[in-house]
């Protein structure tokens, strides 16, 4: 499952993926949009979730986090 937002000039792209019954992973990127083309950060959310949607909504809030507090762009990181 994906979803794509739109949140303070940056687009949060988030993803999760079924691990097996029950349990669900959560990754993100930030994308940032220029006249020189998209940069991509990528992190991935160490935890498990029960529902693909709830691995989303814990994406994007971790998204919005992230590009609140500011972040290492271009490069995938571990959001824990």
């Amino acid at each position: 499952m994906k979803s794509r937002q739109g949140y303070k000039g940056y687009v949060i792209v988030a993803r999760s993926c079924e691990l097996r019954e029950g349990e669900f992973s959560a990754e993100f990127s930030v994308e940032e949009h220029d006249a020189d083309g998209i940069m991509e950060t990528e992190f991935y959310l160490p935890d498990t979730f029960p529902t693909q949607e709830s691995a989303i909504e814990a994406a994007v809030h971790a998204g919005r986090q992230k590009i609140d507090a500011g972040f290492e762009r271009g490069s995938a990181a571990v959001n824990g």
